[in-house]
């Protein structure tokens, strides 16, 4: 079930890479909220596609203005839109801050929005 939203991030596409294998990389960074707190988001991922659906991971850092850490992996699909694409995805997380240290035991469901210029926004709930 889903629950409350925890997230919202608006962000870039940096760098693309086709990788040797046929897969490709992408990286960029973003900013937002997270539990209410104005958050630093960096991010790596790498899917390959098959029947026009990319599917893969992503490997992310999320960093609050006091310097509280989590790590977030999220295994993505994703899809051609009008316009750009839809990625949806879930997210297991790993944080030694007391502040973030809900998100140990959070799954969260993330859907973003990405246009023609790599320019994304997203927003993250709560798996119940």
């Amino acid at each position: 079930m889903l629950g409350e939203l925890i997230g919202e991030f608006t962000g870039r596409n940096m760098t693309y890479r086709v990788l040797a294998d046929g897969k490709t990389e992408t990286s960029g960074q973003g900013t937002g909220k997270l539990l209410g707190m104005d958050v630093f988001v960096m991010y790596t991922a790498v899917v390959g596609m098959e029947n026009g659906v990319f599917s893969g991971e992503e490997n992310c850092i999320i960093t609050t203005k006091d310097g509280d850490m989590v790590n977030m992996k999220i295994n993505i699909v994703s899809w051609p839109s009008g316009r750009g694409g839809i990625t949806r995805g879930a997210s297991i997380h790993k944080t030694q801050s007391q502040k973030l240290a809900q998100l140990n035991k959070t799954v969260g469901l993330h859907e973003y929005d990405t246009d023609e210029n790599g320019e994304w926004e997203g927003k993250m709930w709560e798996w119940k």
